[in-house]
């Protein structure tokens, strides 16, 4: 199993290149950035002795990823149906199922209290990268701090959450 410092260390590493990537393959910003959180989750179920090359890892999945939406959502858009889509498919958007609003609803919300809750250069460093989208030395110039010292703050930050949300 893979450590909370290890797993943040690798996304932070990781998760602009592999977002890059993604974007180029499916040409939407937020679908990349969605397969790309797809990818850290299914990364993480692999045992870490197992794992030769952290970086080619992150890639074939990625790349399965985009393979795959790319069969589901671009080559047959019609033949997709909400109800052919096994649970974990599912977008947290579908209203035809109340309960997933409702867990939706409630994850959203204990989400954005553990944001808040982060230590305050931790929660500024956290917002700049993760919703406006700023890199490391932009964030270090805002802030007046090292770029090391910004992604110490958001490995900081990505532990925490992880503990208050798992």
């Amino acid at each position: 199993m893979h450590s909370n410092i290890f797993l943040a260390s690798i996304y932070l590493r990781h998760v602009g290149e592999l977002r890059a990537f993604l974007r180029r393959r499916v040409g939407c910003r937020e679908i990349a950035a969605e397969l790309t959180q797809e990818t850290f989750i299914r990364f993480m179920s692999y045992p870490g002795e197992t794992i030769q090359n952290t970086r080619a890892m992150l890639y074939r999945i990625a790349g399965n990823l985009a393979i795959d939406h790319h069969r589901t959502y671009v080559k047959d858009p019609e033949k997709v149906c909400i109800d052919d889509l096994s649970y974990d498919e599912q977008p947290a958007t579908d209203l035809t199922n109340p309960a997933r609003v409702v867990c939706a609803r409630q994850f959203l919300e204990k989400l954005c209290i553990a944001i808040e809750g982060l230590p305050p250069q931790c929660h500024r460093a956290f917002i700049l990268h993760k919703f406006d989208g700023y890199s490391h030395v932009e964030i270090a110039g805002k802030l007046g701090i090292t770029r090391n010292a910004v992604e110490k703050l958001l490995i900081r930050a990505l532990v925490q959450l992880r503990q208050i949300l798992v």
